[in-house]
């Protein structure tokens, strides 16, 4: 329904001048009624005319408008339909990396769970091992100890045994030598 332009163009002047021409004739000839009645539905003729190109454009444009309406609900549900999509595929993949976040969860506090264990048995071991070296270690002292008194006490009756044997030799000497016995004394010095 693509009305020209001329049409109503056309329509419009027929229908102003046929009103003027009308007007014309009512006010200088009021006499001639048959020519006024004429002129007058020529006017009427021209106002249908004028009126439906105006409906018909009007009719148009809202046609336009209703198609241009229908693109735009068209567009409208294909980007809501392509937003649904989007949406959906976000959601999803949302609640694939929260599931994957949960399990990376779940398996840092196994993983910490174990190292506390594995801390828990290592200190285990340390406080175990030092234990034994410490008992080891007194067990040596214990045993440095009475070797260290059973060596102190066998050094003490050697040195008293050394110191009889040097005043008896002293004695043996002291003897010789007061007896002014000097070869004595040297041969004895010789041996």
């Amino acid at each position: 329904m693509n009305i020209k332009k001329s049409n109503l163009t056309f329509s419009a002047v027929g229908f102003v001048a046929s009103l003027l021409i009308v007007l014309y004739l009512i006010l200088n000839t009021p006499n001639m009624v048959s020519l006024i009645i004429v002129f007058g539905l020529i006017a009427l003729a021209n106002t249908y005319f004028f009126v439906d190109s105006i409906m018909k454009k009007i009719d148009e444009i809202s046609q336009a408008s209703i198609d241009k309406q229908t693109e735009l609900v068209k567009v409208e549900k294909g980007i809501y339909s392509v937003a649904k999509r989007d949406e959906t595929t976000n959601i999803k993949q949302h609640d694939v990396l929260i599931e994957q976040l949960q399990q990376l969860k779940a398996e840092n506090q196994r993983l910490n769970t174990e190292l506390i264990e594995q801390q828990k048995l290592c200190t285990k071991i340390i406080v175990k091992k030092n234990q034994e070296n410490n008992q080891r270690n007194l067990s040596g002292s214990d045993r440095i100890s009475k070797l260290l008194v059973q060596l102190n006490g066998n050094n003490i009756s050697n040195s008293k045994e050394t110191m009889k044997v040097l005043e008896e030799i002293n004695q043996t000497l002291d003897t010789y030598y007061n007896d002014n016995n000097q070869d004595n004394v040297r041969q004895m010095r010789a041996n």
